[in-house]
């Protein structure tokens, strides 16, 4: 298969792809399941980033020059975040849906995706194999947690919402810190970067501190908003409208996250991707409720 074709399918794994659908599912489809799912890409990107610091494992392509990869990727390839996540992903959507063919859909994609890392050279069979491994693990987690969990949410007052928002947020933040400082005292060998014919840059903290945001700012705007959902406009256009509104912002946010590792800005990364969570989970929807759409 064409490089091209195989860069194009792999695509269907990117995060970025998965939160602007997540954020749109939630404004326009239905606000639990947008929740549901910003939960597990924040969950999932935020642990796979841990588990790459934690492993340290290069990429194919850094190892043998003979590679060429689909792609070029500065941070380490254990797990593979194309094989943990779409399974995470589509196995929800499979799952909200609960049409055979909609389960049968979830799995080719997920299985075309991981072989096309593979194929691209971008990650190995054991690093796309564990991905799939966590991927499919926290969506059993998810599954299983998600009724207790809002059972507990739904009955508790807005500070007892914001304190478990805080803390679980920082448990991530802090995890994801440790693992940074840990990978920090580990050696990058000259050679990966020679093979991989580009610089190499895996240890960064702005993702593992971004991340937790995004699940902090949302958590707070879901527990403002309590359950408050704008109601859906009659006419479909007006509905779709929404995400005209709600994505540029949210896009401009995103843009504004220092890629730097200084403690100052690593906190503004921090707010960055607060400020990011809150506008997509309450302050957009207080916009619709004004502009009645």
């Amino acid at each position: 298969m064409p490089d091209f074709l195989v860069s194009i399918l792999s695509h269907l794994g990117e995060v970025r792809l998965f939160l602007v659908a997540t954020v749109c599912i939630y404004w326009i489809v239905c606000p639990r399941l947008g929740t549901r799912l910003w939960f597990a890409l924040c969950l999932s990107s935020s642990l796979q980033h841990i588990f790459k610091m934690l492993f340290a494992q290069p990429r194919p392509y850094w190892l043998d020059p003979n590679l060429t990869a689909i792609e070029k990727s500065t941070s380490y390839g254990l797990p593979s975040g194309h094989a943990q996540t779409p399974p995470l992903f589509y196995g929800l959507l499979a799952r909200s849906s609960r049409k055979l063919w909609a389960y049968l859909l979830a799995a080719a994609v997920v299985l075309v995706i991981g072989w096309t890392r593979i194929a691209g050279h971008v990650h190995s069979i054991e690093q796309v194999l564990s991905g799939w491994a966590v991927g499919i693990t926290l969506l059993l987690l998810i599954i299983f947690l998600e009724k207790p969990v809002v059972r507990w949410w739904t009955t508790r007052n807005l500070k007892n919402r914001l304190t478990a928002a805080s803390g679980f947020s920082a448990l991530l933040l802090a995890a994801g810190l440790f693992a940074t400082q840990r990978a920090a005292g580990l050696e990058v060998l000259e050679l990966w970067t020679l093979n991989a014919g580009h610089p190499i840059d895996p240890v960064k903290a702005d993702n593992v501190v971004l991340v937790p945001g995004l699940l902090f700012g949302w958590l707070v705007g879901l527990a403002l908003l309590d359950g408050k959902h704008p109601e859906k406009p009659a006419k479909f256009i007006r509905l779709a409208c929404r995400p005209l509104i709600g994505l540029p912002p949210t896009a401009l946010f995103l843009l504004l996250a220092p890629d730097q590792n200084t403690a100052v800005l690593l906190t503004v990364t921090f707010l960055v991707g607060s400020f990011t969570g809150l506008w997509c989970s309450y302050g957009a929807p207080c916009l619709f409720r004004i502009f009645r759409i």
